[in-house]
């Protein structure tokens, strides 16, 4: 049996070609009445529209690339459904790679998107060394935005919040509870600029209230469970304990408090933690966790809108947007006495 076009079902469904193919690429321009009937008939003869070719016919890409950094991490897997949700809305699709944190994996993942010749790429952020290969293909007329970080560069277009900043915030929070002796398990900061900026911001608020920064409390780690209390296991073990641990991801902040209770220190009692992010499992931990909430989803929804916008020819100039984070406070932190 012969495939059925998209001219046999414009002439089923008693309306124009046109018309067809803008109740499958632009829905919303379509009448509801007329959308249902030629919807009516695509399902009564199964008709499956060949994307791939209208992509070609088109001479335009309907995909879009998403670099994160992991999987495992819920915060991204937030900001990666609200992408995929509007894109969707707009009839594009994801394909979805992760970096691990590793340069040459990046690389690879943006050469086989730029070979693929995809609509466009949101990153989150990327490890460093990156920015030049970014801008190149910017230039070459790749639509690009980054997302997660506060770009320092006025030829990037972003969708992030201050790192620094929120760090610093939650970190002095932690001081005006009294704290001094302050750990920090945090993220790939030898590798990646966002999670550096995590690292300044703590040192910066502990040396603005005159607190000696101890390198011997800092622990890098991959934001994973695992890691997370493999190091808070490590931070306990000191022969003088910090009294505080700020973990910069929630996913580190959930390992440490596994920690603390598998070797039977209270939190908060005997020690305070917060964390970052504030993921929907972070008021739900035993003691709910203190921590910085990032607008996950709305990086997630403006960084498509950006892209959009880039891919159809209305953002010629740069588009850059800082967000608001603000401090959780919950029951995981106490002042000492």
């Amino acid at each position: 049996m012969s495939k059925i076009t998209m001219e046999e079902i414009s002439r089923m469904a008693g309306v124009s070609l046109a018309t067809v193919s803008r109740t499958i690429h632009s829905p919303h321009l379509v009448r509801k009445e007329t959308r249902e009937r030629i919807s009516l008939v695509m399902e009564k003869v199964n008709y499956v529209y060949h994307a791939t070719a209208g992509d070609l016919s088109r001479k335009r890409s309907s995909i879009i690339g998403v670099i994160i950094p992991t999987a495992k991490s819920l915060v991204f897997s937030t900001t990666l459904f609200a992408i995929q949700e509007t894109a969707q809305q707009n009839n594009y699709s994801l394909v979805t790679g992760s970096s691990k944190y590793d340069i040459e994996t990046e690389l690879r993942l943006l050469q086989q998107f730029k070979e693929r010749r995809l609509a466009g790429i949101i990153l989150t952020g990327f490890v460093f060394g990156q920015k030049d290969l970014v801008k190149e293909l910017v230039k070459g007329g790749m639509p690009c935005v980054v997302i997660w970080d506060k770009l320092d560069d006025s030829d990037l277009s972003y969708v992030g919040f201050d790192n620094f900043k929120a760090t610093y915030t939650i970190t002095e929070y932690l001081i005006s509870l009294k704290h001094k002796r302050i750990g920090l398990i945090v993220g790939p900061y030898t590798k990646v600029e966002r999670v550096k900026k995590r690292l300044e911001g703590f040192k910066a608020a502990l040396k603005d209230h005159e607190i000696r920064y101890d390198p011997s409390l800092v622990i890098e780690k991959e934001p994973t469970l695992i890691d997370g209390k493999e190091a808070m296991i490590r931070l306990l073990s000191l022969s003088v304990r910090p009294t505080a641990v700020l973990a910069a991801s929630d996913t580190l902040a959930v390992g440490a408090l596994a920690a603390a209770r598998d070797m039977g220190v209270q939190v908060p009692k005997d020690i305070s933690i917060a964390g970052f992010d504030d993921i929907d499992v972070a008021g739900y931990c035993n003691p709910p966790l203190t921590t910085i909430r990032v607008p996950a989803d709305e990086i997630g929804r403006l960084a498509f809108k950006i892209l959009l916008d880039m891919i159809n020819g209305r953002g010629s100039q740069v588009q850059q947007y800082c967000l608001d984070t603000s401090l959780i406070i919950r029951g995981s932190c106490r002042k000492l006495d």
